[in-house]
Formats: structure tokens, C-alpha cells, sequence
């Protein structure tokens, strides 16, 4: 899952090879270390709200033509 990195941090995705996260960043993380590190080390972006527009249909430019 992609993460905004808050603070610098050494770090191992799958247990053996480790790899230095920069702050300011965003880096993809393993669900282990996302596991493994400080809540305020990293945060989970955010997902894009369903903006979907609900209508009742009743646009008078979409006239249902008889």
C-alpha cells in the first residue's frame, strides 16, 4: 500500500534486505513493514472519495424525447 514517509527510517519490505526511506516521500510498503514501524513514521494515503454526481433526472437539457 502507498505511504506518505513523515520521517527518514531504515526499513526491511520482506524481511531480509533493508532500504533507507526518505521523509517527504511516498514509497509502496509491504504489509510487514507497515506492520512493524511507528504509526507516525509513515501514514496510509489517503483514497480518492467517490465524487459521483446524483441526479433525479429532471435536467431539462436531457428532455426525453415521445
Amino acid at each position: 500500500m502507498l505511504h506518505n514517509i513523515m520521517k527518514d527510517f531504515l526499513g526491511s519490505q520482506d524481511g531480509r534486505f533493508s532500504e533507507q526511506f526518505k521523509a517527504g516521500t511516498q514509497a509502496d510498503l509491504s504489509d510487514y513493514l507497515a506492520a512493524c514501524i511507528a504509526p507516525d513514521m509513515a501514514l496510509p494515503v489517503g483514497q480518492i472519495e467517490n465524487k459521483a454526481i446524483v441526479s433525479d433526472g429532471s435536467n431539462p437539457k436531457m428532455k426525453r424525447k415521445k
